[in-house]
């Protein structure tokens, strides 16, 4: 249960709003400027060893000014905005199942390779991968499922507390695009928006952002970082510990300009944890 109640006008909604938003934007640069300055006098030989004190570095900076923000200045608590570690069984298995499907079904059309690494350098991908994961899936839900859908819900009902924040959070992956098309523009909106409804009805229906970032961290683990890499090109794999190669006459297969995220076959997977959340009882928040 949720302790006081989050209310403000509808002008004042907004101002929070954009308060944590650029909170969340704040977290991160400062993050890495601090990290610039040690790394311009500190030289590291893997590329593993910045990439997991920036992700560290980020989710811990970007909590504290939630968390001073929304304690000291507003005088409220990170529960009173869904943020606490719950998570429901069910939430938790449509986490794990939901990149182990999609993986699977472009393992069965694909290529499949391990690449030879040293277990050092694989343990420091895996370390930063998981940090990196974390950092996303904590900060990106606790921002998007837990303060603004919090505050939406509150002055505009359930229905526009689980569609804004979805849009935005898919319109704002446009800015990751290197290449533009319409139909990689279209796609990408279009599985932006429906990620982000997957990720509000599982907190909305769990009544927390738990398990909407166990989902979240779990899929960039799976599908964004060095661990895995599906792409149309072998060469593209990189530093991948692994990698699944993909045939590229098909945008819905390939997802466009943003990649296999924005594919069909992850479309239908955010629409069947959709459907899952719709039919689960909601807990009372």
């Amino acid at each position: 249960m949720y302790g006081k109640k989050v209310s403000f006008s509808a002008g004042g909604t907004i101002k929070q709003i954009l308060i944590y938003f650029l909170l969340f934007l704040a977290g991160d640069l400062l993050s890495s400027t601090l990290l610039d300055l040690l790394f311009s006098a500190v030289k590291l030989p893997e590329s593993w060893m910045y990439q997991l004190p920036r992700a560290l570095g980020g989710l811990f900076l970007t909590w504290l000014l939630f968390w001073l923000y929304t304690t000291k200045i507003l005088r409220l608590g990170m529960r009173d905005f869904g943020i606490t570690p719950g998570i429901r069984a069910w939430t938790a298995a449509a986490a794990v199942l939901l990149p182990v499907c999609v993986a699977a079904v472009y393992l069965a059309i694909g290529e499949g390779a391990a690449h030879r690494v040293p277990t050092g350098e694989a343990l420091g991908v895996i370390a930063a991968s998981l940090a990196f994961a974390l950092k996303a899936g904590i900060t990106e839900e606790m921002l998007f499922r837990g303060y603004m859908m919090t505050l939406l819900r509150e002055r505009w009902g359930r229905a526009a507390a689980i569609l804004a924040p979805s849009v935005l959070f898919g319109c704002l992956h446009l800015l990751n695009l290197e290449t533009f098309s319409a139909v990689g523009v279209a796609l990408l909106i279009v599985s932006g928006s429906l990620v982000g409804i997957m990720f509000s009805l599982v907190a909305d229906r769990g009544g927390s952002v738990g398990g909407s970032a166990l989902m979240h961290t779990l899929w960039n683990l799976v599908m964004v970082t060095g661990i895995l890499c599906i792409t149309t090109d072998q060469g593209e794999s990189g530093a991948a510990l692994f990698s699944i190669v993909i045939p590229s006459g098909n945008v819905l297969l390939t997802g466009g300009d943003f990649g296999v995220e924005a594919s069909a076959v992850a479309i239908l997977g955010y629409g069947a944890v959709c459907c899952l959340a719709l039919l689960m009882r909601k807990t009372e928040r």
